[in-house]
């Protein structure tokens, strides 16, 4: 049973539970009220090893919370929409004696709460309608006083307000408030998919994932080797590093062949310890002075998992490739995983005439999705020939014979040229047009 976490008012958690009373969720809530939202980044930070996820009751816990997040962390919030004010509109025409045509609201700016649009559709006057644009970092008596000053001075008739502190208020000053709360079909629809969130990752984590180290030369290095017990020596030293990093992963190493090694554990494991294998590879490079390689491959079965790990090892010894690869269970390649320069594309495509093009550049799908990866990152669609080698770590002149190609087959185009230095001939800037 998965534990989930509600963070949010009193009255919104109380709101949300009887929500969720009598739905098969296969969940156990922990509540965790507040006064104001700026307590919600404590509340994450103190709890966060004993739920799951959490379920923040709006937007404003949600927005508060980011900065304290992790980035696999899952969350999810219960968002207002154009059925949650209208239905408080409809109680303020069932409420009142005369019907409500001035009225103030509250709303925070975050456009995906779908208020702005929903209030434009009933044709308010400028009048007719006082609007308060908040953010995160509200202040509710100002925000009381808003609607005060207009209900006093005769501009409006009711108030309708997003936060149980402003509703508070406003009640004890007597003025005709309506809340704004999410349905119960969306808080428990909200919920349910943050389980199937928890449920896909947890399934996802537990893969099988098996990792491939191979130092390059290995058995040449034998070969050479003058002193008899140098080479064994070399290789309990490769053995004590990689042991260290099985222990972080919880995994096991084996030995498969000269110079390469394979470590079995889960998905979950080797994700969380990027960084330790990045700490292996610069030692096994520094002790060896050779060449180091990894390739991770991941599956529902250790068959499929290892067969990933060999292809991802051969795309890690690519000198175009980073050095160490990642080869997901639907075939994306992730290189140089880990690192700032991480480069995540699909090694196949079902456009039928996009393929026939590539095979008659003689350019492999796999560089013409790395190349739509890498630029896709740099967020331009312009770029030099230089710009991609860089990025990449190709030699210029592979690059400008690639770009050369799918300019010749109609797959980029030359869209103008920059004089980099005084002397030399202009780089031509390119565009892909697929």
């Amino acid at each position: 049973m998965y534990r989930i976490g509600i963070v949010g008012p009193k009255p919104s958690i109380e709101r949300t539970m009887r929500a969720v009373e009598g739905q098969d969720l296969e969940a156990h809530f922990e509540l965790y009220p507040y006064e104001h939202a700026r307590e919600t980044g404590e509340i994450i930070t103190r709890n966060r090893e004993k739920v799951h996820g959490w379920v923040f009751t709006g937007p404003i816990p949600y927005l508060t919370a980011q900065d304290v997040l992790h980035e696999k962390e899952h969350a999810i919030y219960c968002p207002p929409t154009g059925a949650s004010l209208y239905k408080a509109m409809l109680q303020a025409i069932y409420t009142l004696s005369n019907p409500v045509k001035e009225i103030s609201i509250d709303m925070t700016g975050n456009e995906s709460w779908g208020l702005m649009d929903s209030l434009e559709e009933l044709n308010f006057s400028d009048e007719q309608l006082r609007k308060y644009v908040f953010s995160t970092d509200y202040d509710v008596e100002d925000m009381i006083q808003f609607h005060v000053r207009h209900w006093e001075e005769g501009r409006t008739k009711a108030a309708i307000t997003c936060l149980y502190a402003v509703y508070e208020g406003l009640l004890q000053r007597g003025v005709p408030v309506f809340k704004i709360d999410s349905t119960k079909l969306e808080t428990v629809q909200a919920v349910r998919m943050l389980i199937e969130q928890i449920r896909s990752s947890a399934f996802k984590d537990s893969q099988i994932g098996v990792l491939m180290v191979e130092i390059e030369g290995w058995h040449t290095a034998g070969d050479q080797s003058t002193q008899r017990y140098q080479l064994q020596h070399m290789e309990l030293k490769i053995k004590g590093i990689l042991l260290r990093h099985c222990e972080q992963i919880d995994g096991s190493l084996h030995q498969d062949g000269t110079g390469r090694y394979l470590m079995y554990g889960s998905r979950g494991g080797m994700a969380r310890n990027m960084e330790s294998l990045h700490t292996a590879m610069h030692q096994l490079e520094l002790d060896t002075d050779l060449l180091s390689f990894a390739g991770i491959g991941f599956g529902e079965t250790a068959f499929d998992a290892e067969r990933h790990a060999r292809k991802a090892i051969q795309y890690a010894k690519d000198d175009e490739a980073g050095r160490v690869i990642v080869y997901e269970t639907d075939g994306t390649i992730v290189e140089a995983a880990g690192e700032d320069q991480e480069l995540s594309y699909e090694m196949y495509s079902s456009d039928t005439e996009l393929l026939e093009q590539l095979n008659k550049a003689g350019v492999s799908i796999r560089t013409f999705q790395k190349l739509k990866a890498y630029i896709r990152r740099m967020g331009r669609e312009e770029f030099t020939a230089s710009e991609l080698a860089s990025g990449l770590s190709m030699t210029i002149r592979h690059v400008q014979r690639i770009l050369g190609s799918l300019t010749a087959f109609s797959l980029a185009e030359i869209t103008g040229n920059e004089l980099n230095t005084r002397r030399g001939r202009p780089s031509n800037r390119y565009r892909l047009l697929r």
